[in-house]
């Protein structure tokens, strides 16, 4: 049941990406601004809000070589996918490391104990959905 649970939250978060997708401007008509996280979040962080709606928020974050999205959560949300656009991570989850390729997702559900980093030489793209109570 569990199984079929996450897998029909991943489909409405989704779903809801691609309708909010379908009502942002175009990439032409509106800039991408990175903005650098502040120390106590992590270190060699910056984020910048793709879509902010009132059921869904989706944000891109850049991980410098090294590093690290300290242990948080996110008491807000239903669901939560973290998804590495650009290279591999290491989802942190409570005491335990995940490594993550290229677009593989993790699923967690809200109020989950998570962090990541970025072990490799080169800078790293996470894409985290953030579907809301």
């Amino acid at each position: 049941m569990r199984r079929f649970m996450s897998a029909a939250g991943i489909f409405v978060a989704v779903f809801w990406v691609a309708s909010a997708v379908a009502q942002t401007p175009a990439a032409s008509e509106w800039k991408l601004e990175m903005r650098t996280l502040a120390a106590t979040s992590g270190i060699g962080l910056s984020n910048a809000p793709l879509i902010d709606r009132p059921e869904i928020r989706v944000i891109r974050v850049d991980l410098e070589p090294g590093a690290v999205r300290l242990l948080h959560t996110h008491d807000d949300v239903r669901y939560h996918l973290m998804i590495p656009i650009t290279g591999s991570a290491q989802a942190n989850l409570g005491p335990s490391a995940v490594p993550l390729q290229q677009w593989q997702p993790v699923f967690l559900d809200g109020g989950t104990t998570h962090g990541f980093q970025n072990n490799s030489a080169t800078k790293l793209s996470v894409m985290e959905i953030f579907v809301r109570k």
